[in-house]
């Protein structure tokens, strides 16, 4: 969107400098660059092949020459490269003089003889712009609307820099294939840009609608996947890129879909098996909302007699788009294409007036991880080094997918070995390992039997988000007692405090799906790429303790205070930017649910400090917005008997609110051995469950 407004612009300037040329003699001294993509290329060609070929057909051009990649199918190569001229005309001309050339490589490892070379510039289609040897997995970049596969990720001044393929290779190949061991082999995968005819004032794309581009965007990605392709797909996406990668995925993964002949053949490309390919999607900028610039440039562009239809379905009042936002989420959280993902929105306004999308557009529409990205819509994909701070929070922060070694993870959404058993066996249960039901923890009405009562202190959780966080730090490993081995032998086996924390959540998650009909969300301290949101099965919390997460091996410490900012911060401000729509004549936001945040640590944090100060920031925020006094609440359930740790524990929920004279919104309590099912473990769970929320019970 706001690529298409900065082209209109552009196009203005030019039809301005037509009649007053002297207004643009300041740019003239300019270098103009121009890159393009070589294709059919004879194997056995080398760069240097490619720079003399090109230095021949025009000495000037000062050509840079990536590193030559395969094309799909295997018998030719393809180059991207960047020339430089004088002017972009100049740069048209040596473009076309390429054209349908002939190059001869030194050392050829085939049949020349018909390779006249296709040189474009407009990047349609697939193009691998970096690859490791023997790749894990491709990741594709997808541009939004007015932008190009290439120039769109890159930088404006001087020699371009593209991010996907200068500096996010680099940091990919720095991670080792296993967390566990830094001196094996290395993390690789393939990237690659798919362009598509995104202009709203191309003729050819006059009636172009966002279901036809995503239908075509499928045909590309079928081409490029080479028949019998079982490597995992990542997507990042820009501004229109991300609705057009959620039709499309909605084509290719919806089960009403392939019964439609023309999507069948997706199955093949999408699935391996039952396991769903597509590993993960970055969403930067993307109007999932719609956008208020929608309006502003559709009549621009009718005016000029371009696809105003295209731009009024991103528009806030399109049914269109609403369409598609809902049916994408059902389908990414059906359990045989579950899809995680991550939403960037821009920090800084279009032409200093606007936001295309504003920031609770990535708030509200998902349960998701969310980023703010310094620049605006256009600019925050446009990283010049890999020190730019855009870069560091798409890279870091906004994916923030950190291996069990606690290390971030490289790529736009935590790419980890996506070979790995964890990345690729299908949601199992442990048959042993089952939810304690609500109906079995409720007790019988009057002691009589076939009566349960209905504990009405529960229903006050259908008021609010249930977020767990969940210590996965090397601590949990630790051994608290020796059981019983359950084979039925007088064996023993050792029960750490990770199991006790499962056993735990046993009798707790049955109760909280029960009554946050919209699902849980579990958040780990150290395995942020295992995050879920809106469980509405407490198997699956279970399951992902037992059979995908476990903790720290490597043990390096146990650190609260990041994740406890990044949920209370995202949090706030949802509620915060609620509070300031509230009161205008429009339609307000939809009011946030309270938060009761229940955190299960041993509580041998070792940053207590910074917990501290995340929690007082926090409820300062809360007393300044006016909040009611359980807006948030912060349950703390210890696993364990360490003294030390309980006795910070209380001190949270003791004295912090009086020493910084904030909302006392801190309730802590341990976990004792459930021996048998009775009233008191009733009025246990429900302390747990409601004393972060609930003042009374936080003074028991």
């Amino acid at each position: 969107m706001a690529t298409l407004i900065d082209n209109i612009h552009r196009r203005a300037h030019r039809v301005h400098t037509r009649f007053h040329p002297h207004h643009g003699d300041r740019h003239a001294e300019r270098d103009s660059y121009m890159t393009l993509t070589i294709r059919n290329l004879p194997l056995g060609t080398t760069e240097n092949d490619v720079f003399e070929h090109i230095r021949r057909q025009r000495h000037d051009s000062d050509p840079i020459v990536n590193p030559l990649t395969k094309e799909t199918n295997q018998r030719t190569l393809c180059a991207v490269v960047t020339i430089r001229q004088e002017t972009e005309e100049k740069c048209k001309v040596v473009r076309d003089k390429l054209n349908l050339t002939r190059i001869y490589p030194k050392h050829p490892a085939g049949d020349v003889r018909d390779s006249a070379v296709m040189v474009s510039d407009e990047f349609l289609g697939v193009t691998t712009i970096a690859e490791h040897d023997d790749p894990l997995f491709d990741m594709y970049f997808v541009h939004g609307l007015g932008g190009h596969a290439f120039r769109s990720w890159s930088t404006d001044k001087g020699a371009p820099h593209m991010w996907p393929r200068d500096f996010l290779p680099n940091d990919i190949k720095a991670r080792p294939l296993d967390p566990m061991n830094w001196h094996g082999r290395r993390l690789a995968g393939r990237l690659a840009t798919v362009g598509y005819r995104a202009s709203a004032m191309c003729a050819s794309a006059a009636t172009a609608t966002i279901d036809k581009i995503s239908q075509n965007f499928l045909n590309h990605l079928r081409a490029d996947r080479t028949e019998g392709s079982k490597r995992p797909m990542y997507f990042a996406c820009h501004s229109l890129g991300g609705l057009v990668v959620c039709q499309a995925l909605i084509h290719a993964l919806s089960e009403e879909s392939h019964r439609l002949e023309r999507f069948q053949d997706c199955q093949s490309t999408f699935f391996n098996g039952e396991e769903c390919l597509v590993k993960g999607i970055f969403f930067f900028g993307t109007p999932f909302d719609g956008s208020r610039l929608a309006r502003y440039a559709s009549r621009i562009v009718k005016f000029l007699r371009g696809n105003d239809t295209l731009i009024d379905s991103l528009s806030i009042e399109s049914k269109d788009l609403n369409t598609i936002v809902a049916r994408f989420d059902q389908m990414r959280n059906h359990p045989r294409s579950r899809i995680p993902i991550v939403i960037a929105y821009e920090m800084q306004p279009m032409f200093g007036m606007r936001f295309v999308t504003d920031p609770d557009s990535a708030m509200s529409s998902f349960d998701c991880q969310t980023v703010g990205i310094e620049g605006d819509h256009r600019t925050m994909i446009k990283m010049e080094n890999n020190q730019d701070r855009s870069y560091q929070s798409s890279v870091s922060n906004g994916t923030s997918a950190s291996d069990s070694s606690g290390q971030s993870q490289p790529a736009g959404l935590g790419i980890s070995n996506p070979n790995s058993e964890e990345n690729n066996t299908p949601s199992r249960s442990r048959s042993n390992i089952v939810p304690v039901k609500l109906n079995d923890i409720m007790m019988p009405l009057n002691g009589v039997n076939g009566g349960k009562e209905d504990n009405r202190d529960f229903a006050l959780l259908s008021k609010f988000d249930v977020v767990f966080l969940l210590d996965d730090s090397g601590s949990m490993m630790e051994v608290i007692e020796a059981v019983p081995s359950s084979n039925g032998n007088c064996e023993e086996r050792e029960r750490s405090k990770w199991d006790e924390m499962i056993e735990s959540l046993r009798y707790i998650v049955d109760i909280v799906t029960h009554y946050d009909r919209d699902g849980v969300d579990v958040h780990f301290f150290y395995r942020e790429d295992k995050d879920e949101y809106r469980i509405q099965d407490g198997q699956r919390i279970l399951d992902l303790l037992t059979n995908e997460v476990s903790p720290d091996e490597i043990g390096g410490g146990t650190f609260i205070a990041e994740r406890l900012w990044t949920i209370l911060t995202g949090y706030i401000d949802r509620f915060e930017y609620y509070r300031r729509r509230m009161g205008e004549r429009a339609p307000s936001p939809e009011k946030p649910k309270m938060l009761n945040l229940i955190v299960i640590t041993d509580g041998a944090a070792d940053d207590k400090d910074a917990v501290e100060d995340v929690i007082v920031n926090a409820a300062r925020r809360l007393d300044e917005l006016s909040a009611l006094p359980n807006q948030v609440g912060i349950q703390f359930l210890q696993i364990g008997k360490n003294e030390a740790a309980s006795r910070w524990l209380k001190k949270l929920d003791d004295d912090l609110n009086k020493k910084h004279r904030v909302r006392d919104m801190i309730d802590t309590r341990p976990w004792d051995r459930v021996d048998e099912i009775d009233k008191s473990l009733q009025e246990r769970l429900t302390n747990i469950l409601l004393g972060g929320i609930d003042r009374a019970r936080d003074m028991e």
